[in-house]
């Protein structure tokens, strides 16, 4: 499962390489004061919207990769059934993303941890 870690003044997503295959991407690093928001997401499936462009979707099972939306931008998406995710909304200077929306084994952790290492 995928990892979200502070180090170095940035935010780093770190994947498996069964992650990778899935999202056709590689880890994620953006810098800590391009973080908007942070906040728990528990259905992760269901919030992740718009057009899969590359990455994996199996309705109702898993989404991995990047989703372009008119009203979220783009999005990296890491989510499957029963799993609930870290949603990360990120400034303009974010990188690549407008909003990380990844699984998790305690999100609540994962959060307080990023909003107490980008001040928020």
């Amino acid at each position: 499962m995928a990892e979200i870690v502070t180090e170095a003044g940035r935010l780093v997503v770190r994947l498996t390489a069964w992650e990778r295959i899935e999202a056709m991407h590689s880890d994620i690093a953006v810098p800590l004061t391009a973080i908007r928001s942070v906040s728990v997401e528990d259905q992760p499936l269901t919030a992740a919207h718009g057009l899969r462009a590359p990455g994996t979707s199996v309705p109702g099972v898993v989404k991995a990769g990047t989703w372009r939306s008119s009203t979220e931008g783009r999005q990296f998406v890491l989510a499957s059934r029963g799993r609930r995710a870290v949603r990360i909304e990120l400034a303009e200077d974010g990188g690549d993303f407008d909003v990380l929306l990844v699984a998790v084994p305690d999100p609540e952790a994962v959060v307080a941890q990023v909003r107490a290492a980008a001040g928020l």
